[in-house]
């Protein structure tokens, strides 16, 4: 049952317990329902989370490859094969694993303790102890230990951060409440894990454990699967892909060898395993995890802390983000901005001294100085610590030097009457400042204050302001005060002729960052939708100064209640801002929006924000203000809570796919030409050019060393002016395949016409190799610019290529002049042998500028080539 805000206390009773839980029927309750904590899933084993990065049908051929070439006796080419397979596991292992502690920093929230109404009087048990029926009694600092239905309440304030997002604490009643109230709104309720700022309480326990409202907010997070990335979405399709052509190719190669030129089946078989270390990108996936990291470490310095590798990429995917509003675009920071006196509006940062100086303004910061409760007990200049409205009166007023007057009376602020009171004693008159809610300090003012003295109220006129402040996004409060006989008793049949002072607007400004944030998002065609549990009058407002789109148009969680599955849809397709939502709603929206194919990012700061955060393709979680489960149910971590920060990890997620793209049509063409070297030399019936390990070399050491520079390329100029790319975009585009195929063709063709220059077989594979690579590193040059011109872009922008060439070279001339050459079975040339090997790389260079230059000319062409 969830609608115990609807019953009174006497029936809440009547369902729960009418009398005393004692230790028997406690002990029953709990052996039939449980007790009151929340459930833990069983963690995945850390060998499991090891072997998946085996499970791939690339690392299966690998695998099987290296046990062919341990059985037939080949042990070094064998080992070798089997640590690139485990060196790409353990790097995947150690630097993609994210840990999930999402539930066990739910967890902690809760109380420890709790104090109840037991047989012999109040005692305190262990919270895990606590049954449906069971009176709790409730004091300041007391963090909620159950969902309560409250019973009685003196001045109760609790603070509801975690699960509302409300910066403010609720002031807290018994009376019922509509069955349809929101969850923000349900003032007779107390919630697990929400913490009391102010007065005393009774409860009666009506859920525990998994039934309160946060351990929903557990159970959510427990039963959402983590969604694949799209980037290891789109790896895995380009791995079965190329899993399934060099399957087709090996059965056909071996069927030609066998029945056409008779070949052996240990000759076929050691063709077979070459030709599988040769076209398979082993390598590919180390330089992916090393590209991303530098994406990580790039981001790092960005003050974002990304928790998962390929979530770098997922950033610059998004296509929508949806955002928290308090804490995260906003200041959660309540500032005094508007006040109005008599017949005059005034911009707070705007008043000069003079202006400060008048009758009114000086009466009515008076008033605001002393008609509260945060200033009895906080007497620093500015204090930082209380309700959180009176703080940004005081903020203002200790800074004007106003006057502090000791309360001599106190009439505290009530739900019920929507006003306080305080009484002091000013230069021999007994005066009450009273502060409290527009709507109801009118209908009790006669007259108001002007410069002049006191004239009749103009109540229509103040009525307009009121209602222009709150359009505005301000939280409004009513100032006045009366004069009194010192003898007067204090109390609420006093509080009439009012001499009406000003109202004041007060709001949680939007950050600076955060509205140019918002813009960048929107300019790059990422939609930025706000999801509050605020007011929709305070959202729009809100929405309207940080410049979200649709900002005239909100929807409120009651509303989504009663939606349709289609009506869903068509919401979550054009809405942007969403008020009075709870976590339930959040966590909809995000999976609705998924379902029609977004990429979406979710940010928040709050306990409530968690199962969003997790279900999001990106979770975005505030470093400072935001909850320990925030953080660890989110993939990044903003540490500044900068939401700006979220549009340069947007383009830095652009530039790291845009990179991958490069890297992937520098290296694939390279794993090609090896292979079309053995496969020509199979059908030609020729010996094979290259031994196994010379293969290896060409992948591990000179195609890594060359490749991974690319990660550094800097973001394109237009990177954030163009719109997320299209999610059934391949990385393998038709373009894409066209370099490929032709490239690899020129690599092979270059190699044998290169090699074939000698005779000695040990000067043919080193001439060959030295060709592949020096072909690779100019190679590499051309695809720092996919389609324009490589002249234009000066090395000197990327050091991380000018010393890759450099470690490249480096380990060519050892591989020909140093004892290294015993392992890689190479021989040293001489200067004219190595000027021959140089050769195919400037001609290949050249072809593909050429080629470059045709497609750049036929615009039609390029994009058809781009087309998926």
């Amino acid at each position: 049952m969830n609608n115990w805000h609807n019953l009174s206390c006497t029936e809440v009773e009547k369902k729960t317990s009418e009398t005393i839980i004692t230790p028997t029927k406690r002990k029953e309750w709990q052996d039939r329902y449980g007790k009151n904590r929340l459930q833990e899933t069983e963690g995945v084993p850390e060998w499991k989370k090891f072997l998946f990065y085996f499970h791939d049908p690339l690392m299966y051929v690998l695998l099987a490859a290296s046990l062919l070439k341990l059985v037939t006796g080949s042990y070094l080419e064998g080992v070798i094969v089997m640590l690139v397979v485990v060196l790409n596991a353990v790097i995947g292992y150690y630097q993609e694993r994210k840990a999930d502690e999402s539930l066990n920093g739910i967890t902690e929230l809760l109380s420890a303790q709790a104090t109840i109404e037991g047989s012999n009087g109040k005692e305190t048990i262990p919270t895990e102890e606590l049954v449906v029926g069971d009176r709790v009694y409730l004091k300041p600092g007391d963090v909620i230990p159950a969902d309560l239905r409250l019973l009685a309440c003196n001045q109760l304030k609790i603070d509801e951060a975690v699960l509302t997002g409300e910066a403010e604490a609720i002031v807290k009643d018994t009376a019922s409440l509509p069955a349809n109230t929101n969850l923000a709104d349900r003032l007779n309720m107390a919630y697990s894990g929400t913490q009391v700022q102010e007065g005393t309480g009774v409860g009666l326990v009506v859920a525990i454990g998994a039934d309160t409202e946060i351990g929903q907010i557990n159970e959510s997070l427990a039963s959402i699967e983590v969604k694949e990335t799209p980037l290891l979405t789109k790896v895995n399709e380009m791995n079965h892909s190329i899993f399934k052509g060099i399957g087709l190719g090996i059965v056909m190669i071996s069927l030609i060898c066998f029945f056409v030129y008779d070949m052996s089946i240990s000759y076929i078989l050691t063709a077979i395993i070459a030709l599988i270390v040769s076209s398979i990108p082993e390598g590919l996936p180390s330089i992916l995890t090393i590209i991303l990291s530098t994406g990580v470490h790039t981001m790092s310095k960005q003050k974002a802390i990304v928790k998962a590798l390929p979530t770098v990429e997922t950033l610059g995917s998004m296509t929508v983000i949806c955002s928290d509003k308090t804490g995260t675009l906003t200041k959660n920071d309540m500032t005094l901005t508007t006040i109005r006196v008599h017949h005059t509006e005034y911009e707070v940062s705007k008043l000069n001294e003079k202006t400060i100086q008048s009758t009114t303004i000086q009466t009515l910061a008076e008033i605001m100085q002393n008609c509260q409760e945060t200033q009895a007990y906080q007497d620093e200049k500015c204090p930082v610590t209380g309700n959180a409205t009176e703080l940004a009166l005081l903020k203002w007023t200790n800074h004007q030097h106003i006057a502090k007057y000791k309360n001599e009376r106190v009439l505290p602020f009530d739900s019920t009457y929507k006003y306080m009171v305080t009484a002091h004693r000013i230069n021999g008159r007994y005066r009450l400042f009273v502060k409290g809610a527009p709507d109801v300090l009118l209908t009790k003012a006669a007259y108001q204050q002007t410069e002049t003295g006191i004239v009749p109220i103009a109540q229509e006129t103040w009525e307009e302001t009121n209602r222009s402040f709150a359009s505005a996004g301000q939280r409004v409060l009513a100032f006045a005060y009366k004069d009194v006989d010192s003898h007067a008793s204090l109390d609420h049949a006093l509080i009439n002729e009012l001499v009406f002072v000003g109202l004041a607007g007060i709001i949680d400004p939007p950050k600076e960052s955060a509205m140019q944030a918002v813009k960048e998002c929107q300019t790059a065609g990422i939609r930025v939708a706000m999801i509050t549990g605020d007011h929709p009058t305070t959202a729009k407002a809100i929405a309207k100064q940080l410049g979200i789109q649709n900002n005239e148009q909100a929807i409120t969680g009651d509303e989504l209640d009663r939606l349709s599955e289609e009506e869903w849809q068509a919401v979550v397709s054009k809405v942007n801002i969403y008020a009075r939502t709870t976590p339930a709603h959040k966590l909809a929206i995000v999976s609705h929006l998924q379902a029609q194919g977004e990429i979406v990012g979710m940010t928040g700061d709050g306990v409530n924000d968690a199962p969003a955060l997790r279900k999001a393709d990106v979770g975005i979680a505030m470093g400072i203000k935001g909850s320990d489960v925030s953080k660890q149910a989110a993939d990044m971590v903003l540490v500044d809570d900068n939401f700006g920060t979220i549009a340069a990890a947007v383009k830095e997620g652009r530039r790291i796919f845009d990179n991958l793209k490069k890297t992937i049509l520098f290296y694939l063409p390279t794993c090609l030409a090896q292979g079309l070297l053995l496969i020509v030399s199979l059908l030609g019936n020729f010996p094979l050019p290259l031994t196994t390990v010379q293969i290896l070399w060409l992948n591990l050491v000179a195609s890594i060393t060359l490749s991974y520079a690319l990660g550094f390329e800097p973001a394109e100029k237009n990177v954030m002016n163009r719109p997320p790319r299209d999610m059934n975009e391949r990385i393998i585009s038709w373009y894409t395949l066209f370099r490929i195929v032709y490239v690899g063709a020129l690599i092979t063709l270059f190699g044998f016409l290169t090699m074939n220059f000698f005779a000695d077989e040990a000067v043919k594979q080193t001439v060959l190799i030295n060709a592949i690579v020096l072909g690779q590193a100019f190679y590499m040059i051309n695809c720092r610019d996919i389609f324009a011109s490589s002249f234009t872009n000066k090395l000197s922008t990327n050091k991380a290529l000018i010393y890759s060439l450099a470690v490249m070279a480096v380990l060519q001339l050892l591989m020909i002049y140093s004892p290294m050459q015993h392992l890689v079975q190479t021989a040293a040339l001489s200067p004219i042998e190595l000027m021959i090997s140089i050769g195919p790389a400037f001609a290949l260079f050249l072809v593909v500028e050429l080629e470059k230059w045709v497609t750049r000319r036929f615009s039609w062409y390029h994009a058809s080539l781009e087309t998926v």
